[in-house]
């Protein structure tokens, strides 16, 4: 089983469109993308922190010792930010890879992963404050190589992951 992100954007709009009016403290609309990244970024700290990337000091024990099932709903939740930025951005065209452009990233392997995550947020805030496309684009493939490569995760577990946060 293969990732199928057209599904995931199509799933993702239902998701865009009504998530504000079920808030209990709904956000203006000005700030509605700027906490789509902001849940991203918390996200991807989670997601660090779960995959013992990181020493910290943290009393927060549960993330410290994320399982299997943590680190996959961590990434599935992170996914599904990105694509909400996506569509607000009007970016969905950079969401679509193919099973070949997915094997690219395997020719690359990162060591450093607290770089690696350091990177996907440093050009995370860069598309939102520049509103560049081609940071957005770069996040998004190191996030998918991160999971897909380095933190290892399976296809069809991650498949069913994401399916269950879209469909949430």
């Amino acid at each position: 089983m293969s990732l199928d992100f057209v599904e995931y954007l199509r799933m993702a709009r239902g998701t865009f469109r009504s998530a504000n009016a079920e808030w209990e403290e709904p956000i203006s609309p000005k700030d509605l993308l700027l906490n789509d990244y902001l849940n991203l970024d918390v996200a991807l700290s989670e997601l660090l922190l779960a995959s013992k990337t990181l020493n910290i000091n943290s009393n927060n024990s549960a993330l410290a010792r994320g399982t299997a099932s943590t680190i996959n709903e961590l990434y599935a939740t992170a996914l599904s930010s990105f694509l909400m930025i996506s569509h607000k951005q009007q970016w969905t065209h950079l969401m679509v890879l193919e099973e070949a452009d997915l094997a690219k990233f395997a020719r690359f392997p990162q060591q450093r992963l607290a770089h690696q995550f350091v990177g996907i947020k440093t050009m995370l805030w860069n598309s939102y404050h520049q509103r560049t496309q081609n940071d957005f684009s770069h996040a998004w493939r190191s996030f998918l190589k991160l999971g897909l490569n380095e933190l290892k995760l399976s296809q069809a577990n991650l498949d069913q992951a994401v399916r269950e946060v879209l469909a949430d």
